[in-house]
């Protein structure tokens, strides 16, 4: 069958992902050593939390960036049934992980710090946190959302979400410093870095449900089936007995359809009919005669054609 999804829509979404990861990657590696560094010597919790968090970030770049190359390598090779979609799925998988450990540290590191307070160079650790949150916002826009890309493609959300959570951190920081500088909150440090880790834990849970969906084979939403039934059918004595649709990639859906027709016509009919449902690229039609001879005579039903 022929593939009906958007070809070009799909490699555009690519480049912009790959293009989009690698230079967030190298700028991120260079903030990442200056908040380290700067959390340790000026100890802020708030500042070396957003530090290591800008750690992982880069490593999840990292893990997104091989996977827009090794993809792209890929594309053709005829020993990957789906193709090499799934591998977004799985490079947001790991990035979500790496993302939740993150949220762990900076919990069990700030509820240390409550008990533990630590001095705190408050003026050059918040002019650190602001160049960090700078660099947050650029990198958010090289990975900003065009056409919902986000909807489709795991890999570039997982990296999207790394940003947003290093902007949060970077705020929550900034607002502590602030806060301990002008009103003597010094508490506010560690609490801060407390709020950032539980949303960033949240976001993380939220990923690795979405990327399990995909590499589980969940099947598609509701809607998507009964779409490709009421096409198939359509008033007529053609009757889907069973329909699977999933994700195999980034805006790429697979479907197996077994139906029964008491006038059996060659799969690619069927194909035919549902040959504009959008994002479809890989189906198999199991075409039966009707009634099914094996609720008749208990029997192996007889296949009219297989594709």
């Amino acid at each position: 069958m022929h593939d009906h999804s958007c070809s070009c829509g799909h490699h555009h979404d690519h480049e912009h992902g790959e293009r989009g990861t690698r230079l967030v990657f190298w700028l991120t590696m260079a903030t990442m050593a200056v908040e380290i560094f700067s959390g340790w010597l000026f100890g802020s919790m708030a500042l070396l939390a957003d530090g290591w968090h800008m750690a992982s970030h880069a490593g999840a770049m990292a893990v997104a960036w091989f996977a827009y190359v090794w993809a792209r390598r890929n594309a053709d090779n005829p020993d990957l049934v789906f193709g090499a979609g799934k591998v977004n799925a799985l490079a947001g998988f790991a990035s979500a992980v790496g993302l939740f450990l993150v949220a762990a540290y900076m919990a069990v590191e700030s509820v240390m710090r409550l008990f533990s307070p630590v001095h705190i160079s408050f003026g050059p650790a918040t002019l650190v946190a602001v160049i960090g949150l700078s660099v947050n916002l650029i990198s958010a826009w090289w990975l900003r959302d065009e056409e919902h890309s986000h909807a489709h493609d795991h890999n570039l959300k997982a990296a999207y979400m790394h940003v947003l959570a290093d902007a949060l951190t970077s705020v929550l920081a900034i607002f502590a410093l602030l806060g301990g500088k002008f009103w003597g909150l010094n508490w506010l440090d560690p609490v801060m870095g407390l709020a950032g880790a539980l949303v960033v834990g949240r976001w993380a849970v939220g990923l690795l449900r979405q990327t399990a969906r995909v590499l589980l084979d969940h099947r598609a939403d509701k809607e998507m089936h009964a779409d490709i039934i009421r096409r198939i059918e359509d008033g007529g004595r053609v009757t889907v007995r069973d329909i699977y649709v999933w994700n195999v990639g980034p805006r790429r859906l697979a479907a197996h359809v077994t139906l029964e027709d008491p006038a059996p016509k060659p799969p690619e009919f069927y194909k035919d009919l549902i040959s504009d449902v959008p994002h479809l690229s890989h189906v198999t039609v199991e075409v039966h005669a009707f009634p099914c001879p094996a609720e008749e005579q208990a029997r192996p039903c007889q296949e009219s054609g297989h594709a």
